[in-house]
């Protein structure tokens, strides 16, 4: 792949020279701007953006004709997508899937508490963005990452920095920050993807352990303090929710949708047999970083809505802890399923605010409530989902609920 690029490079010459000056000129113009108003701690994160930008645009460039091919070929595939679709909602799982949405949908008519839509909703849903996204990596392509949270801290950060030096809108700097975490994925998901098993997954982890250093450097890329500030998405939080809650739909949808396709079964290929996927032709590589980018798009547009919900960002979303909360609730949900994601979210979320509020009772021994936090729920439900739950809650949690279905009907 790296000499089909160089090669291209060479072709396009002139082309990639028009690209360069005009990348330096710009560069040179911002960065005397920058030096003249005394904005020097933004000098690094600016060359880096640009640098991440020249060869994202260089690539992009170069690839155009294929990536048109790409979306016209599957623009044509909508009509019977829709069909599909209609004939799932038909079935119970889809009855089921669509009685959940209406029960989120009507919750802030409910109850307009800030606490319980801002804090346990809204968070749970952008976690279920987030775990989805490691879910379709890992679920569809049999990828195992640990580095998760390189791209949800990256988007963060970038939509932060957006916000509040840039003064751009909150949706443009939703999705420039989602479109930084893709080509993140790019430098890191090119080098890593060649790895198998654990080698991957410690590969994308110390990644994710070199972000958070660098972030965490006191005088560059905002230092140990990140940023904070960032206004939310509305002042009103039932606006806020239900912004988050389409999200949250479009996003499951896609990913859904392209883990039906034939692009998924790809995917899958790879998962259950890489070797025999290489041997008929695929080229396995490829298909692992693209999923790795899709993956990175996603978990991008989950890490913007988090800094927004948070107000603020620092160098601990790159901390490990943030790389295994979704791996942790797909597991709890069931891991290729996409939706078990939510589930686990949602659980997960709802599990530490109820144990939350038991630490705040008066009849705990002393001390006792300070090893009711995130890392040891954590701990426990990974230890229980792999003793009892090795496919996760939800497969079974709708068979069984079919059942009763059946027997209420009388079938």
């Amino acid at each position: 792949m790296q000499i089909r690029f160089l090669n291209r490079i060479k072709e396009n010459s002139l082309f990639v020279i028009c690209v360069s000056v005009f990348y330096l000129v710009e560069l040179t113009y911002i960065l005397t701007l920058l030096y003249y108003f005394g904005y020097t701690s933004l000098i690094l994160s600016t060359i880096l953006y640009f640098t991440l930008f020249y060869f994202g645009f260089l690539y992009l460039a170069f690839n155009f004709t294929i990536l048109w091919a790409a979306i016209k070929r599957n623009f044509k595939l909508i009509p019977s997508a829709i069909r599909r679709l209609m004939a799932w909602l038909g079935t119970f799982k889809g009855g089921l899937t669509l009685f959940c949405m209406l029960i989120i949908a009507i919750i802030p008519l409910l109850t307009q508490n800030a606490y319980y839509l801002g804090s346990m909703f809204i968070v749970a849903m952008i976690y279920t963005i987030y775990a989805a996204s490691w879910d379709f990596l890992a679920g569809y392509t049999g990828q195992v990452s640990f580095g998760q949270a390189a791209f949800f801290g990256f988007a963060g950060y970038v939509t932060a920095d957006r916000i509040l030096i840039q003064n751009w809108p909150w949706l443009p700097s939703l999705f420039f920050g989602a479109l930084i975490a893709v080509l993140i994925s790019l430098i890191i998901g090119i080098p890593t993807l060649r790895l198998k098993g654990p080698y991957l997954a410690l590969g994308t982890l110390s990644f994710a352990s070199i972000l958070y250093l660098l972030f965490a450097m006191p005088t560059i890329l905002y230092g140990s303090t990140g940023l904070f500030g960032v206004p939310r998405l509305s002042e009103n939080v039932i606006i806020e929710y239900y912004i988050v809650f389409i999200f949250v739909i479009i996003s499951l949808t896609i990913m859904k949708a392209i883990g039906n396709s034939k692009l998924g079964t790809v995917f899958k290929s790879i998962r259950d047999d890489e070797t025999g996927a290489e041997a008929s032709g695929i080229h396995t590589t490829r298909y692992k970083i693209l999923a790795f980018v899709i993956s990175a798009f996603f978990a991008g547009i989950a890490g913007g809505f988090f800094t927004m919900r948070n107000t603020a960002v620092s160098a601990q979303i790159f901390g490990t802890t943030y790389s295994f909360y979704p791996l942790v609730m797909v597991a709890i949900g069931g891991i290729a399923t996409i939706s078990g994601a939510g589930v686990g979210a949602f659980f997960f979320i709802f599990l530490i605010e109820i144990l939350r509020g038991v630490a705040d009772f008066q009849w705990l021994p002393a001390g006792a409530a300070d090893f009711l936090d995130d890392a040891l729920i954590f701990s426990v439900l990974l230890i229980l989902v792999i003793r009892f739950a090795g496919a996760g809650v939800l497969k079974s949690a709708i068979e069984r609920l079919k059942n009763l279905w059946d027997i209420l009907l009388g079938r």
